[in-house]
């Protein structure tokens, strides 16, 4: 079963939310071919209030500049920016699962910006 299928079986909602303009939003929904839902947060009001941050560090550590250079050897293409969009490459991200009450079932800060909980882990999470 697909994972967007289950989630509709567990009567839940993915909605993303992006802190970059609407131009980039709707490209990155297009290119990913993502039905779900998104939100823009141009102030990070979202961001703040979950605790995620920029960092420089982070973005640009060792582990991540490892990947990089592995997909570039293995002739993966990387992603690369919109051409006169201009979003922020150092915004941390996260994922975040709330039930039906308003209560956090997860908050997942990541600390690098491949660092993601899978899909198993949070579908685990929405079916309790």
């Amino acid at each position: 079963m697909a994972v967007q299928e289950e989630i509709s079986n567990a009567k839940s909602r993915v909605l993303l939310i992006s802190f970059g303009v609407q131009e980039g939003a709707q490209k990155w929904l297009e290119e990913m071919n993502c039905s779900y839902d998104m939100l823009l947060d141009k102030d990070r009001k979202v961001y703040q209030a979950f605790g995620l941050k920029r960092s420089v560090f982070k973005v640009w550590s060792i582990s991540s500049m490892t990947y990089y250079a592995q997909q570039m050897a293995e002739g993966r293409d990387l992603p690369k920016p919109y051409e006169n969009i201009h979003d922020d490459p150092i915004q941390m991200g996260g994922d975040f699962v709330m039930d039906k009450e308003g209560k956090m079932k997860l908050i997942y800060c990541s600390a690098t910006p491949r660092d993601r909980p899978s899909a198993t882990m949070l579908l685990d999470i929405i079916k309790k």
